[in-house]
């Protein structure tokens, strides 16, 4: 199932709009527990037979946004697959059996992220995994890295549209704390997705996210953003402010390029990138004919 940018943002300022006038106790967070066995509905993925090569020496985990599962890769993994890589992605934050992902304490899809990659290297007889991150996938390695168990594990870090320094939704949640409804409706979202809150640029949890620094020391990082982003606002944010990070705006690769947030992991322009960062000596260059 896709999402529109414009279906989503709707539907946010509604729930905020109106969640005053629900009633809803707040939620106590849950224990993290053990990733659950992911499905392989995308041939290749999460193959534990695969065979790394001196080329990809390292498996390569694909971390999906809010509200999407690990299938919505289904543009990159074929591809990577083909250029021998060995993939695999879970299905994170499914708070109270709902069928998205992402909707959990963000701590606790760090944990989901974290037993699930430790698996990977202890399958595949591994030291370090490589890390592609989609929008909150993007920020849950560096969680792992700093306050669990996970540094020295990742080599490199793609993040894509990653919501590094957390979000205004397109100026939503300023709107909501102007009119006095952004904390009462707090205990509404933690109900069913406790997440969003994590997520506004003002959280605690950014805040405790980035406190000393936006990289992960030992960590090769790299971003890419679009001006068309309506989740991660403003886009910049997307960046992380170290002169050692490689950020890229993806109209400076291709001015024609429309994507928005959530199908920016359906572009070959981006994915081009990607491909380059995890393996610079055999990069190409990544623009409007990227994918023909």
């Amino acid at each position: 199932m896709k999402f529109t940018i414009a279906s989503l943002v709707s539907a946010v300022a509604l729930m905020t709009l109106s969640a005053v006038q629900v009633s809803a106790l707040p939620v106590v967070p849950k224990p993290a527990t053990a990733v659950s066995i992911e499905k392989r509905s995308i041939a290749g993925l999460n193959n534990y037979d695969c065979q790394l090569t001196a080329a990809h020496p390292r498996p390569l985990v694909l971390v999906h946004a809010t509200l999407l599962t690990a299938d919505s890769w289904f543009t990159f993994v074929p591809v990577l697959i083909e250029q021998g890589y060995c993939v695999f992605a879970l299905t994170y934050g499914q708070y109270k059996g709902s069928t998205f992902g992402g909707l959990d304490y963000i701590e606790n899809s760090a944990q989901e992220l974290a037993t699930f990659t430790d698996n990977v290297l202890a399958k595949m007889n591994v030291t370090q995994v490589d890390m592609v991150g989609h929008s909150q996938g993007g920020i849950l390695g560096r969680y792992w890295i700093k306050y669990l168990d996970g540094a020295g594990k990742i080599n490199r870090m793609v993040g894509v549209s990653p919501i590094t320094h957390g979000t205004t939704l397109d100026g939503i949640t300023n709107i909501a704390k102007a009119f006095n409804i952004f904390y009462p409706a707090e205990a509404t979202f933690n109900s069913f997705a406790p997440s969003f809150y994590e997520m506004v640029n003002t959280s605690d949890f950014i805040q405790k996210l980035n406190a000393g620094g936006d990289v992960a020391p030992g960590v090769i990082q790299s971003n890419i953003a679009t001006m068309y982003d309506e989740v991660v606002t403003p886009y910049e944010t997307c960046f992380q402010e170290d002169a050692g990070v490689t950020n890229v705006l993806l109209q400076d690769l291709c001015i024609l390029s429309l994507n928005e947030h959530l199908t920016m992991i359906d572009s070959y322009v981006v994915l081009q990138f990607v491909l380059n960062q995890l393996d610079p000596s055999t990069a190409k260059t990544a623009n409007c004919l990227s994918g023909f």
